[in-house]
């Protein structure tokens, strides 16, 4: 895969703060993993650094932030309202978090 805009170190750190994120949230409500960056990035619809991300950036933070959620084994990122379904880029289909049953 090729490098991205954003080194990866960053994303690695960015994936584990939005990861703490998710757990302090504690919302069943849907959210992507795309909106979850805009969160705790401060990214606002529009913005210019928004638009410059690359898709290579977005696919190795979500493989990060989902790793780190797999590997922690106490919560899951439920993706199942939209298995086998075509709804967009990988990162940006809603997800629920919640605690691993």
């Amino acid at each position: 895969m090729a490098e991205g805009k954003i080194p990866r170190s960053e994303l690695e750190a960015l994936a584990r703060q939005a990861y703490d994120w998710l757990k302090k949230r504690r919302s069943k409500r849907e959210i992507s993993v795309f909106e979850v960056l805009m969160k705790i990035k401060g990214y606002k619809w529009g913005d210019k650094e928004l638009k410059e991300l690359k898709d290579e950036d977005l696919f190795f933070f979500e493989d990060t932030l989902l790793e780190m959620i797999e590997e922690e084994n106490e919560y899951v990122a439920d993706f199942s309202a939209y298995e086998n379904q075509c709804v967009g880029m990988p990162y940006s289909i809603p997800f629920v978090f919640r605690k691993k049953a």
